[in-house]
């Protein structure tokens, strides 16, 4: 390992299992309080109770013509280079980079290729037939046969596998339902006009995180940057992410989305989370 031995660093590990790290509402609900709900006085109304919604109108059609706008493409590429911290046993908080460069194409093509700051390189790909994970720095991958969409790989990526695949949402068909049922809080700030094209800041809350997000006001209505704020975690760790090389119709041909294991590439199990049944019985395994 590079660096201080002390050194926390989230990474996608021999046996390819790691937590997952999602974008604004695009993450796993958060487990119920323990606490008990408390009571709601009817007899009075809350003085303190602001005037304005909690879901400005303005900001959620720019927001619904972005997710639409992504879910409706039947393909993409995007270059995502992005920054998180990761906060040490001591508090501190540590920020380290990583580029991810995106192929979608719908209904069953996916290729997302990234490299960390440390130089460390993995590839996930899916063709609809099965999902690949490659750890190019220790020369193994790991495959399993998951017949299917894209959305449904993604889902079983981050759900099942826990592979870590920011901002994932963002490739599913389902953003705009996703995004209507999670958002609690959203507001307009301002028309950036500092950023490479002019922007629509946004800023809102899910259950679990508070985000900001800019949106392209010119052209399609694409994602430029994104800010989250993990307000649960300890240390509220940030992860921020700058989207660049939109292009919404790429030439992409179905063998660039197939892995072909690199010349002496082992094959390693993949870790699969396991869930109870309703019976008690487990499933889920090593592949």
């Amino acid at each position: 390992m590079n660096g201080p031995r002390w050194l926390i660093r989230s990474a996608l590990c021999p046996v390819l299992c790691a937590c997952a790290l999602v974008g604004p509402a695009f993450g796993a609900e958060a487990p119920p309080s323990d606490s008990p709900p408390q009571a709601v006085e009817q007899d009075a109304p809350d003085q303190d109770a602001p005037d304005d919604p909690p879901i400005d109108g303005e900001a959620m059609t720019v927001l619904t013509r972005m997710a639409d706008t992504l879910a409706q493409a039947q393909r993409f590429t995007v270059t995502i280079r992005a920054s998180y911290d990761v906060v040490q046993d001591t508090g501190e908080k540590i920020t380290f980079g990583e580029r991810r460069a995106v192929t979608l194409n719908r209904p069953d093509g996916l290729r997302v290729e990234a490299q960390e700051s440390d130089g460390r390189r993995s590839l996930v790909t899916f063709d609809g037939k099965a999902i690949s994970v490659f750890n190019a720095d220790e020369n193994v991958y790991g495959q399993i046969e998951r017949a299917g969409t894209v959305d449904d790989a993604v889902r079983y990526l981050v759900q099942d596998l826990r592979v870590r695949l920011p901002l994932a949402l963002l490739l599913v068909s389902t953003l705009p339902d996703e995004l209507e049922r999670r958002l609690q809080t959203l507001d307009y700030v301002e028309r950036d006009t500092l950023t490479d094209v002019p922007t629509d800041h946004l800023v809102g809350q899910t259950e679990d995180v508070d985000f900001q997000i800019w949106i392209a006001s010119e052209g399609p209505p694409l994602p430029q940057r994104v800010t989250i704020t993990y307000q649960g975690d300890e240390g509220e760790p940030q992860y921020r992410a700058d989207f660049s090389d939109w292009n919404l119709n790429p030439d992409v041909q179905p063998a660039q989305l197939a892995f072909h294991p690199p010349e002496g590439a082992e094959r390693i199990p993949v870790m699969i989370r396991v869930r109870r049944t309703a019976t008690g019985s487990s499933e889920g395994a090593p592949k």
